[in-house]
Parts: C-alpha cells; structure tokens; sequence
C-alpha cells in the first residue's frame, strides 16, 4: 500500500507529521511518502497513492498563498477520482475549503484546546468500533462552518459543529480532532498554549491522564487504512 502523508505543518519542530507516520509505518508493508505542502512539494499525480492523510497546521483555513493553492487543486483531482482521504485538522478544513470555497471555514468564535469530548452522529467506517463519545485532542482556532454539497456531518463537540465529515459515500473523511496526539503532545501543547496565550481556555488541562486513550487514535487509523 502507497501512503502518502501530507505535512502541512509550518512549526520547523513538527514537520514530517511524526504523529500520523507512527500511524502509518504500522500499515504492513506500507510504502510511505512524507511531502511538505508549505514547500510547495506535492507530487504530481495523486493517482499514485493508496491512501492520502492530511496534516494539521497553525495556517489558517482563510490564508492564500500559492503552496495552498496548488493543494488544493491535488485534493480536487484526488477526491474527483474517489481516492480515500483524510484530513486531520487543517487538513480537514482545507478539503472543506476545497469542495465549498473559502465560506465553507471561518474563525471560529471560541477556538478547542485540550481534551473534547467527540460525539458521533451516525455511524460510519472511519470511526466503527469506537463509542458514541469519546475524547480526544483538539487544537484550533479555525473551523468548518458550513457544509458543502456532498458533505456529511459525522461527529460535534460542545465548541464545534463539524468536528467530522464524510464525502457522500467515498472514502473522504475530514476530522477537526487529533486522535494522534499522544498525552506527551497534549501536555507540551497545555504549555505551550498556556504561555503564549494565557486567556485562551484549555479544556481539560487537569484531566490528561483520566481522559487520554490511545485506543482511539489506532482503532480510526486502522479503519481508514482498512478501507
């Protein structure tokens, strides 16, 4: 299996998505390759892969530049042509952007930071096996606010509406939450947040290790690599 990981990490610490690779390399006999969408280094056919992921970043949903450009016009051949995509963050806002145009994100009222409780409206096989509630890592200023054609809405939270959604039938997931984030990377972005922007609420930030579970994250990945 041909999987490509989208980075679109513009922090030098997080690029080539070590997060999602982890998830990745456990795919038996998987052929990874990890491109980086802010250098503008895409391959040319996304045709080529078995499976596309899509990063987060600090990039807003709403910035233009010609890299997100180029993106976006990867992720329309790549869905036109029914590949399974996920889109994990940024990466879930930007296919949202690419079907819907700019009005389908915004920023959002009051940005997730920290543990979320997940509810899953309808089941689906991106998150087959999971409960009706979960927790799991949110991290974001932007969001998806409206849907477009074609779009259906998977999972909220308290704080966001669309915290998942799928292509019509295709293999095409979008997710606002982080399911790869470890509870290392939870309490390193608590600090970070914490420091930085000392108004913003964190949700959780007492609760880590009550509400961290790794089961999460391998049980949705091996589902979209399962497909």
């Amino acid at each position: 299996m041909k999987i490509l990981i989208i980075d679109n990490n513009i922090d030098r610490d997080s690029w080539s998505a070590p997060s999602l690779a982890r998830f990745a390399r456990k795919v038996p006999g998987a052929i990874l390759s990890i491109r980086r969408a802010p250098s503008d280094d895409l391959p040319r056919d996304a045709l080529a892969f078995d499976r596309i992921v899509l990063s987060g970043s600090r990039t807003s949903a709403m910035d233009e530049a010609p890299w997100i450009d180029h993106l976006i016009e990867f992720l329309q051949k790549g869905m036109n042509a029914g590949k399974p995509i996920l889109g994990v963050c940024y990466g879930h806002q930007i296919l949202a952007r690419a079907l819907g145009g700019k009005e389908a994100v915004r920023k959002a009222a009051q940005g997730e930071f920290g543990w979320t409780a997940i509810k899953v409206h309808r089941p689906n096989p991106l998150m087959k096996g999971l409960a009706e509630s979960f927790y799991s890592f949110s991290s974001h200023h932007d969001e998806v606010c409206a849907l477009p054609k074609g779009l259906k809405p998977l999972a909220s939270s308290e704080g966001c509406e669309v915290q998942g959604f799928q292509l019509e039938d295709k293999p095409i997931f979008g997710i606002q939450f982080h399911p790869e984030k470890t509870l290392e990377d939870g309490n390193r972005i608590y600090d970070i947040i914490g420091k930085a922007y000392p108004s913003i609420p964190l949700i959780n930030s007492k609760r880590s290790k009550e509400l961290y579970d790794p089961s999460v994250g391998d049980t949705l990945f091996a589902n979209f690599f399962s497909l």
